[in-house]
């Protein structure tokens, strides 16, 4: 067989597994655009609940503030009473 055919075929077959995959490639990238617009709707949902957990965790160290203030007013009381002197008895 001539040896310019069987470069001439195999040069064909390359062409036609890159023309192939390039046609799988876009068609993959296709597919992800459209179900990338169909995954918005959960989105939506996993944003709402991440916003109400954001609200939950500011509100919590909220408190956590107020019972920090409380601890410090109590130590405070606590070290202006243990300088006051006891009445002897």
């Amino acid at each position: 067989m001539d040896p310019d055919v069987i470069s001439f075929a195999v040069v064909a077959a390359i062409i036609v597994a890159m023309v192939g995959s390039l046609v799988a490639i876009g068609v993959w990238g296709l597919r992800g655009l459209k179900t990338k617009s169909t995954r918005e709707q959960p989105n939506l949902l996993y944003e709402q609940r991440f916003d109400q957990l954001q609200q939950s965790v500011d509100a919590i160290a909220v408190e956590v503030e107020r019972i920090a203030e409380a601890q410090r007013f109590s130590a405070k009381l606590l070290k202006e009473r243990a300088d006051i002197p006891a009445l002897p008895r």
